[in-house]
């Protein structure tokens, strides 16, 4: 089992190239704000996730953390055409989440941080069947639209380096999803009642998630670009009707934007 779990990591380049799923959970962005003292403020911003964490003391603080994913910016919205190789294109939807955790310096100079976050999310997420890339024009969407929400849990421990100029962590995130509310169009799967019954057992159990992320902040004390890589592994086997619960979850995701830093240390910084 452990080995088919490091396999399934070591694959999922090649799945993100080859894969034309539904993805009806598409993981966010992980918030590793590397904080070192009270009050210290970091904000994440990118195009679809928006995240900010808070030192309410020297090793305590809080986080909230948003995300909407719309595909429509980058495609017509009345191509019906195949998906992109990456993503899915239809997928839409988001979630809100917050949490708290510790965080401590380990090195006299500061730099080197660990912290440890744990918390809670909701969301939603919507999509359509494949079915509906070769339906006549004019097709309703709303036909062969998939629809699921969902209860998210996670806990997330980094080991980093914050410098004025640049930052680095590694984050393997652990999040359980429990997916609840399935919606299916009256066409989707019009002519496999199995694939139909699959995707409405989502909801049956509690999927664990394995989700390790690479994070990289390149700038110069209050502001720096910032770009994270992650893998989103489900770590259980199921099937359902000969189907892999797998196929409806996005497996990896590639990040950018810019990153605010505020906090004593940071202002003290551009003195030395």
């Amino acid at each position: 089992m452990k080995t088919n779990h490091l396999l399934s990591l070591m694959a999922i380049p090649m799945l993100a190239i080859t894969s034309c799923g539904r993805d009806i959970y598409v993981p966010n962005q992980v918030n590793a704000p590397l904080l070192k003292e009270k009050n210290e403020f970091k904000a994440n911003l990118s195009l679809s996730n928006w995240q900010g964490a808070y030192a309410v003391s020297d090793n305590i603080a809080i986080m909230v953390n948003g995300q909407y994913v719309s595909r429509a910016f980058w495609y017509n919205n009345s191509d019906n055409e195949d998906d992109d190789l990456f993503v899915d294109k239809n997928t839409r939807g988001g979630l809100i989440e917050g949490g708290v955790g510790f965080f401590k310096a380990i090195d006299s100079k500061k730099r080197a941080v660990f912290d440890v976050y744990a918390g809670y999310g909701n969301g939603a997420f919507k999509t359509l069947e494949g079915a509906y890339n070769s339906a006549p024009d004019g097709t309703s969407k709303i036909d062969y639209q998939l629809r699921t929400q969902f209860h998210k849990f996670f806990v997330q421990p980094s080991f980093g380096l914050s410098h004025k100029v640049v930052e680095a962590a590694f984050t393997p995130r652990f999040s359980i999803v429990k997916f609840y509310g399935q919606t299916i169009g009256v066409k989707a799967f019009e002519n496999d009642t199995e694939r139909r019954d699959n995707f409405l057992r989502i909801g049956d159990n509690a999927v664990p998630f394995f989700e390790p992320a690479f994070t990289v902040r390149v700038g110069y004390r209050y502001v720096k670009f910032h770009a994270q890589l992650m893998f989103s592994v489900p770590m259980n086997d199921e099937t359902y009707s000969g189907y892999d619960v797998n196929d409806y979850f996005q497996p990896v995701s590639f990040q950018t934007g810019v990153s605010l830093n505020f906090g004593e240390w940071v202002k003290n910084s551009g003195r030395k």
